[in-house]
């Protein structure tokens, strides 16, 4: 497949007639982030296939300079997929396990796989689940994005993917090149991956528990100090961990989400307000698991943490 700029709001970055030596990358888990990944991948010129539960035909990414339309290779049988040696995998962290049959059927020895999910443990969870020999590669994400169809997605801003400073990361910057996101490979991955982290647990925590977007965390006074004040919780640990994230970034990074990102829904909240399974562990929960091995008191996260939950959707045949 020759990958091509369907539309394009101020014109093609590059002649449709010219050709471009394609990449094949597989993309397990074609959400919001998948799909628009997806996309971007197709717009730098590469042969994009995917592998999801549900099965669809048509990329459809409108992003800020245009849109991607275009029919694709999807396969829902983990039987029917085949090994690829550049896998992104985009689902979240807890639909992981479930996406084992997948990664045992398209993973091999000499793949590269990059794990585009929340949190800090990208390669503690996938190490268990792929052969020696993959290079597993965790992505940190910034990328708004809307799905509102199998395939069908809207991202309102140009994406950021920051990854470690190594081949891998080399790698994904190859990839995404003229493209509506960027990947950058990074020195200190360690930072940006907690200040992501820092951001996902309080606007993510407090969203799930108050059922809102980003503007709660300022809608008074009292609601602005609890996310101060659990962003310095997470803060804390997150220096520990070796993070270059001193107590005054805490208001700056609300500041700055506040005004880009005001009206955004986390995804942890829009899965709450559907009734699906979260994120807690990933966002929360892991922040108490790394407190605890260094020592730290992280009170309000822990209350939050086990409030998310408790409100979690009970599996059939629980008590």
């Amino acid at each position: 497949m020759l990958a091509t700029r369907v539309e394009h709001e101020t014109g093609p970055r590059w002649p449709y007639a010219r050709q471009m030596v394609a990449r094949s990358v597989t993309i397990i888990g074609p959400g919001a982030i998948g799909a628009a990944v997806g996309a971007s991948l197709i717009d730098s010129g590469h042969d994009v296939s995917f592998a999801s539960r549900t099965p669809f035909e048509v990329l459809d990414v409108t992003h800020p300079d245009g849109r991607v339309l275009q029919e694709i290779d999807c396969v829902s049988d983990p039987a029917a997929a085949t090994i690829s040696d550049t896998v992104m995998l985009a689902v979240k962290a807890h639909h992981t396990e479930a996406a084992r049959p997948f990664l045992d059927a398209i993973v091999h020895a000499g793949t590269t796989l990059f794990v585009l999910q929340n949190g800090v443990e990208h390669i503690e969870r996938l190490a268990p689940l792929v052969p020696a020999g993959v290079d597993i590669v965790p992505v940190v994400i910034a990328l708004p994005a809307v799905r509102s169809a199998p395939g069908v997605v809207r991202t309102e801003r140009q994406g950021l993917l920051s990854v470690p400073n190594s081949l891998g990361g080399k790698l994904l910057e190859e990839l995404f090149v003229d493209s509506f996101i960027v990947a950058e490979a990074v020195d200190d991955w360690i930072t940006a991956a907690w200040r992501k982290l820092l951001t996902n647990a309080a606007s993510g925590g407090i969203g799930t528990l108050s059922r809102s977007d980003n503007r709660v965390l300022a809608a008074d006074p009292d609601g602005r100090q609890l996310t101060l004040e659990l962003m310095l919780e997470v803060a804390m640990v997150a220096r520990a961990e070796g993070a270059d994230l001193p107590d005054e970034l805490a208001e700056l990074m609300l500041d700055g989400l506040l005004e880009n990102a005001g009206r955004h829904v986390a995804s942890i909240v829009a899965d709450r307000l559907a009734g699906a399974p979260t994120e807690w562990d990933a966002r929360n929960a892991v922040i108490n698991r790394i407190a605890s091995r260094h020592g730290i008191d992280v009170p309000i996260n822990k209350m939050i943490t086990t409030l998310i939950r408790l409100g979690e959707p009970i599996e059939d045949g629980a008590p």
